[in-house]
């Protein structure tokens, strides 16, 4: 990494963080204590009197004396300012010259007009041809004729806007065309990264049409929603006039790009292809159904989500990545929902041949996390059972209270005390009662009530509660195997079924369910961790069966440490369905983890792997 783009990876941190220590700073940015310190040192020495990043108790923040100098510089004038002592900007010299040139293009012409080494020039074209390699381009070496680049103008002009123009200082527009670009973005409603974006897409448009270099299509799954409106249509003829040039529909629809990555106010309503985002829908949902068992509420969650898909296609097909601000924090807090959100973006991804950002993946996860905490009927609030032996009017009274205190989320049965013997209160989140009870699980959390009016007594119980959940699962039923290197993977997952079925815990077809599902999609994730799993029609409890190899077993799919084999029963109840959904992100948290998956790879037992869950907090 050069030190231009370090230096902006250390801005983008502490923009975003208001404070960072040194050791939050090495991890995201994969470096030394001494180099961050050093970066910092240099970084400060180019920001003189517009801003400073300060240490104070440890955390490191930045202070801003000029914010309009400073925009200047996040906008890229670091890179501007910089010379071809920096490989960073050679490469962006070279592919610039590649995308202009006619012909080919000689390495000793390179070499002459970088001014360094013909050999520095050969390790520059091999440091460009991996970072444009995710571009559909290629670049031709011929020998004693050069090189040249070939692609489709849409993939070159992407090309040019992401690695050429934030090197080279902006020529070829006007002011006037400048200044009307930024009214736009100013009163567009437009984030600002994205209308620095739009004065790069102005410029390589107009040279690229002027040149005669003209896109002959645009990708089908790019939405316009901007492209009637009067602004854009304004700048249209402000730019065909100043530059006589006439711009087709194609090149208008690129020119709007960068209106259409996130709402703004030039949107027009109900223009989105909703078939189209449909479609694309259903085919990240039936990957996640081919790896995942999960019952989500389908129509609804497109409703919602619908709007954010049309302009993250945008994004993933312009390649325009967000502002990360979550910086891995997001698959910590939501594991479940972040690896839903993760496999259907691998499908989409993959249908429109991109490689999907991570951050994408964090904004998209609290759609499913959503999702996955509300069902139908508002199922999503927490039951909670009260028994009371005073009759309705008190029922009633201790009802108000603790809807007043406890706010909406939760949903109030009445029990009397004769009627909550009959009854199963264990399916319950919490009971509040006013006598001894029996018949009540240990796990099960129980409140005395004595202080109904003590608000502050009150969330204490109900904070008590929630950690009491949230802290193990009880209705698990728990099988440890040691695999063996010597067999296959299927072999050894057979081995880990057999005593399941002697011991009837799963039904006889269970085993041919996990197989079918196994060829028509492998469960093997890419952190090291297997995760056959079916419906399983012989156990109302949650069946959960861990197998670990010696070592790691390499498979067609992948290599595995970690086998997680679970079977779900078929009827779910209420309470059952809310720890299913708890294992889940606990056991995508420990495939998150590296030291969580190194732990359990050690475990050798039964009794070990229990003591090893409980530590953790995953079961009772």
């Amino acid at each position: 990494m050069t030190l231009v783009n370090r230096w902006y990876q250390i801005l983008q941190l502490l923009v975003t963080h208001k404070e960072m220590s040194l050791t939050e700073l090495q991890k995201q940015l994969a470096m030394s204590p001494q180099t961050v310190r050093k970066s910092i040192e240099t970084l400060n020495e180019e920001l003189l009197d517009i801003a400073m990043i300060v240490q104070k108790n440890n955390e490191f923040h930045i202070e801003i004396q000029h914010y309009d100098q400073f925009d200047v510089i996040m906008a890229g004038s670091l890179k501007k300012q910089s010379d071809f002592n920096s490989s960073s900007k050679r490469v962006a010299f070279i592919i610039q010259r590649l995308i202009e040139a006619d012909d080919f293009v000689l390495m000793d012409d390179l070499s002459e007009e970088l001014g360094v080494s013909r050999g520095t020039v050969v390790k520059d074209i091999r440091s460009m041809k991996r970072r444009i390699e995710s571009f559909a381009v290629t670049v031709n070496g011929t020998p004693n004729r050069g090189m040249q680049i070939v692609g489709d103008e849409f993939e070159l002009r992407l090309l040019h806007i992401y690695y050429v123009q934030e090197y080279f200082a902006e020529t070829f527009l006007t002011e006037e065309t400048k200044k009307l670009l930024q009214e736009m973005t100013q009163t567009s409603g437009m984030i600002k990264s994205h209308g620095q974006l739009l004065q790069k897409v102005v410029s390589i448009v107009l040279q690229r049409v002027l040149s005669g270099n003209l896109l002959a299509t645009l990708p089908e799954s790019y939405t316009n929603d901007v492209q009637h409106h009067e602004r854009i249509e304004q700048l249209i003829y402000h730019l065909e006039v100043t530059y006589n040039v006439t711009l087709s529909q194609l090149e208008q629809a690129f020119i709007a790009f960068p209106f259409n990555m996130s709402a703004t106010d030039l949107r027009e309503k109900n223009v989105a292809n909703e078939e189209q985002l449909k479609n694309y829908f259903c085919l990240m949902l039936q990957k996640i159904h081919q790896v995942l068992v999960v019952d989500i509420e389908e129509d609804r969650l497109f409703y919602e989500m619908k709007e954010h898909l049309m302009y993250m296609i945008n994004r993933l097909v312009f390649r325009v990545e967000l502002q990360d601000l979550f910086y891995g924090e997001i698959e910590k807090q939501y594991p479940f929902a972040y690896e839903l959100a993760k496999v259907g973006l691998q499908a989409l991804g993959e249908s429109l041949h991109r490689e999907v950002p991570a951050v994408e993946c964090s904004y998209l996860t609290f759609y499913f996390e959503l999702a996955l905490r509300r069902q139908p009927n508002d199922k999503n609030k927490k039951e909670i059972a009260v028994v009371c032996s005073s009759g309705k009017g008190t029922a009633l009274i201790i009802r108000r209270q603790l809807e007043r205190v406890l706010g909406p989320e939760v949903r109030i049965t009445h029990f009397s005390e004769e009627m909550y013997e009959k009854s199963d209160l264990n399916q319950y989140f919490a009971i509040f009662t006013t006598i001894p009870l029996k018949n009540v699980d240990v796990h099960t959390p129980v409140i005395q009530l004595t202080n109904l009016f003590n608000d502050t007594w009150l969330r204490k119980e109900w904070q008590r509660a929630e950690k009491v959940r949230a802290a193990s699962i009880q209705q698990l039923h728990l099988r440890f195997q040691l695999l063996s290197m010597n067999h296959s993977y299927e072999t050894n997952l057979s081995k880990m079924i057999d005593p399941l079925k002697k011991d009837e815990l799963v039904d006889e077809a269970f085993s041919q369910r996990i197989f079918e599902r196994e060829a028509q999609h492998s469960t093997v994730f890419e952190s090291g961790i297997a995760f056959p799993h079916t419906i399983n029609q012989a156990s109302s409890q949650i069946i959960l069966s861990v197998g670990v190899f010696p070592e790691t077993f390499e498979t067609t799919s992948g290599n595995v440490d970690i086998v997680l084999l679970l079977g779900i029963p078929e009827q779910l109840t209420m309470s059952k369905e809310r720890e299913l959904l708890q294992l889940y992100d606990q056991l995508f948290a420990v495939a998150g983890d590296a030291t969580l998956r190194q732990e359990l790879c050690q475990q050798r037992d039964l009794p070990s792997l229990q003591n090893w869950m409980r530590r953790k907090g995953i079961i009772a």
